[in-house]
């Protein structure tokens, strides 16, 4: 008896210590970043695990405009997701994706690694050279691309700047 007792126990403590628990870094809730310059925005979903569960980012696009970027002389607005394969942006595409294609891509990535600890950004130095380092000619606006998320060739730095800002906010 003593030894199926025993091995009942061992075979309950090997269970439970499989089936452990796991949290996030993050308050649970929904998490909104925008930044009126570019006009695009996050918003970040955190479970009440504290994961990082969803990443949904969309930029104001105007439509027909006799001024640019003034909306009082706009035919129509919009978002650059709601446009989809209408944005257009796949003829130019060096992957043929269009650009909700790509900042999906970067989402899921986001989610995948629980934040932007993986996000290497490139820019040009003064002779024109790549490098990972900005150069102190620079400003943040000067950054060129990254090249660590598959299926993304369009410039991250902006929708980092927002994904951090909303995971300031689910900070905790």
């Amino acid at each position: 008896m003593k030894k199926i007792l025993t091995t009942l126990v061992i075979l309950v403590v090997i269970i439970l210590s499989g089936c452990t628990k796991v949290t996030g870094d993050y308050k649970e809730g929904v998490y909104f970043a925008y930044d009126k310059d570019t006009k695009y925005s996050v918003v970040v979903y955190v479970d009440n695990t504290g994961q990082i569960k969803n990443v949904f980012f969309d930029a104001i696009y105007l439509m027909d405009c006799k001024v640019r970027n003034d909306i009082s002389t706009c035919q129509d607005v919009t978002t650059k997701q709601a446009l989809g394969d209408n944005y257009d942006m796949k003829k130019v595409s060096s992957i043929n994706q269009e650009w909700y294609e790509q900042v999906n891509n970067f989402a899921d990535k986001v989610v995948k690694e629980q934040g932007l600890d993986w996000l290497e950004l490139k820019y040009k130095d003064a002779e024109g050279h790549i490098t990972t380092t900005q150069p102190t000619n620079q400003e943040a606006k000067d950054k060129v691309y990254t090249d660590s998320v598959a299926g993304v060739t369009i410039v991250v730095d902006n929708l980092a700047r927002l994904v951090n800002d909303a995971l300031k906010q689910a900070g905790k």
